[in-house]
């Protein structure tokens, strides 16, 4: 099964390391007939977000016109909880997503999709050492974004695991860690947004499996929900980063169905028979 539609993707507008112009002749390359960039929104002081919105716009669109024929470019941005998207009626999608955790008291931020260290002092720092309750954080975070902004795709649903391999951080085999993410997984799928299967962790070397775990994976056949690939690409390499094997997790999760984006809707389509 060749997956022809593709929109969390990344360019030099943000933390990607190619210009949207080589994102899409690459897509176009390998064979995808829709495809879309995602710029991040959030900006603190250190970080790479999108920071001039007008200008990303201007560009993409005019790039979306000049590739109409071609192929069906689509322009969205990637939103933080607390750095949503200013206007999204100019957009074609959005994907949501966190990426930070804040100390209400100072309003410093702490990255989960930076170094470890910062994820060890968010841990430290802001819960006293209790991994677990940096985790729910993350897990409620996660919901108030996803029913508040109700986006397209809900992105990376358990990216809290990505510094944390060694199981480290916290225990991903706890009772409290799992129940956490099941009540958050339950509490989004009752929304009827897009999860994603997301192979981005595994091709920069933090995960040797994608996002979100196998367990959540199943718990989101048993409910029905809608799931979308994802290489959350920010090189043209990552393009379809194995979209196969993530295929294979969504039939051994349960799946007869994965959704892909076709001409401005996602559509079911039927995964292969083994």
């Amino acid at each position: 099964m060749i997956l022809t539609g593709s929109l969390h993707n990344h360019s030099t507008w943000c933390d990607g390391k190619n210009t949207p112009r080589e994102m899409i002749e690459a897509a176009i390359a390998a064979g995808f007939t829709d495809f879309g960039i995602s710029g991040h929104t959030y900006v603190t002081p250190d970080d790479f977000g999108v920071r001039d919105e007008e200008a990303y716009l201007k560009e993409l669109r005019a790039l979306q016109e000049e590739y109409r024929g071609r192929i069906r470019f689509w322009v969205g941005l990637e939103h933080d909880y607390y750095f949503p998207v200013t206007d999204r009626a100019r957009l074609d999608y959005i994907v949501g997503s966190i990426h930070e955790l804040r100390d209400e008291a100072t309003g410093r931020y702490y990255l989960v999709d930076g170094p470890k260290s910062d994820l060890a002092a968010c841990r430290d720092e802001l819960f006293g050492g209790d991994g677990l309750a940096m985790a729910e954080r993350f897990f409620e975070l996660t919901v108030e974004n996803v029913r508040t902004y109700r986006p397209d795709i809900i992105g990376h649903f358990d990216l809290i695991v990505k510094n944390n391999a060694a199981n480290d951080l916290f225990d991903e085999t706890s009772s409290r860690y799992r129940e956490a993410a099941l009540a958050a997984l339950r509490r989004c799928a009752d929304t009827g947004c897009v999860f994603e299967i997301n192979t981005g962790g595994m091709f920069r070397g933090y995960r040797d499996t994608p996002y979100p775990a196998a367990f959540l994976l199943e718990e989101l056949a048993r409910l029905g929900a809608r799931v979308t690939v994802s290489a959350d690409a920010h090189e043209t390499r990552a393009l379809r980063f194995e979209f196969g094997p993530a295929l294979e997790l969504l039939k051994k999760a349960g799946f007869a169905s994965v959704v892909v984006w076709e001409n401005g809707r996602f559509v079911d389509k039927l995964l292969p028979k083994v």
